[in-house]
């Protein structure tokens, strides 16, 4: 079965996809000045996570099959440089985010109000592991992502052949309605990370995509994606409230439409998307600064979209700074040659 091909330039679009998605979520899920499509839209964009997931699963899935050699050490070594990249560019990012905040009044009191020890809060938020009592709240996601990527191994182990890859999804989708009774429930687990990592893996390995060359067809296809993509957020704002759980799974099958048309239809030609993908990381990491230090700039308009557009403007600029201190400090090429050096071992 032919695989879905996505390239680097598809991967940053749908990134870049995921990033709008995120900072209308973080924006607007709390607000109720800007009329309820603008809210519902707030929440349904919580997809977000789930495509950032599901480009994850894809990417590393593919990068353990295109290696020369397979095995433990070379699954080993890939897990090793991808942490690697990742802490490296939280750590960075991190500390920016910290003095500044701290410089402006956000202090470690203000972001761990619950909790006694601000020095292992402070420890353990560095190390990913603070989730959503993070110093900023979408760094929940690290604690997530880094449990994914540990349970990676296991989850290829799935994926021995198509019929045991859906074999695994069809276990997966019960864990994830009844996480929350089950004893000693992972992050990832409970919170909902594994099926749109798990529906990334199975596109890289197992899922066709579909080809269409007749124009009838392609607008066709196009309209049962938008459909499908209507109806599936429609549903997920009425489940949601009832059985996030469901929810879950709702906005994983929405992430695989969305890359589905993304790949079909876009691709390489929406280079904004692309471009927007290539700071997705950093603008993921810093965004949420942003409302905490300028809400009255963030929320000036009294217009939703112009209201987003300045929230964009404003995060992308912050991460393009970021990414120019990163090259000017060679902390770029610091992370690449340990990465580097980690697949020497």
């Amino acid at each position: 079965m032919a695989k879905i091909e996505l390239t680097k330039s598809d991967t940053a679009g749908i990134k870049g996809i995921a990033i709008l998605f995120m900072l209308w979520h973080h924006q607007f899920l709390n607000t109720h000045g800007y009329g309820a499509l603008t809210l519902s839209l707030a929440v349904v964009f919580k997809v977000c996570v789930a495509l950032f997931l599901f480009v994850s699963g894809y990417g590393l899935t593919r990068q353990y099959d295109n290696l020369d050699r397979r095995g433990f050490r070379a699954m080993a070594v890939l897990l090793l440089r991808r942490f690697i990249s990742f802490f490296l560019q939280y750590w960075f990012c991190f500390v920016l985010v910290v003095l500044i905040g701290n410089l402006c009044g956000y202090s470690f009191q203000d972001a761990y109000p619950a909790m006694r020890n601000t020095l292992k809060c402070f420890i353990l938020d560095f190390f990913g592991q603070m989730g959503y009592s993070s110093y900023l709240h979408p760094w929940w996601f690290n604690k997530l992502i880094i449990q994914l990527y540990l349970l990676f191994p296991f989850l290829y182990l799935l994926q021995s052949n198509k019929y045991s890859a859906w074999i695994g999804l069809a276990l997966i989708i019960p864990l994830q309605l009844y996480a929350k009774s089950i004893p000693g429930a992972v992050f990832c687990l409970v919170e909902g990370g594994i099926p749109a990592f798990y529906l990334g893996m199975i596109s890289a390995r197992h899922m066709s995509a579909p080809s269409i060359s007749s124009k009838v067809w392609r607008i066709v296809l196009f309209s049962v994606a938008i459909i499908s993509i209507v109806g599936l957020a429609v549903l997920h704002n009425h489940v949601l409230p009832a059985s996030p759980y469901l929810a879950v799974l709702i906005r994983a099958l929405l992430a695989v439409c969305v890359v589905l048309i993304y790949k079909e239809f876009g691709g390489d030609h929406i280079s904004l998307f692309s471009f927007l993908g290539k700071y997705s990381a950093v603008m993921y990491l810093t965004h949420v600064l942003l409302i905490i230090l300028i809400p009255k700039v963030l929320y000036y308009s009294k217009f939703s979209l112009v209201a987003f557009i300045i929230f964009v403007v404003a995060s992308l600029l912050m991460s393009i700074v970021i990414d120019w201190l990163q090259k000017i400090l060679h902390y770029d090429k610091l992370r690449h040659e340990l990465v580097n050096m980690a697949s020497k071992l």
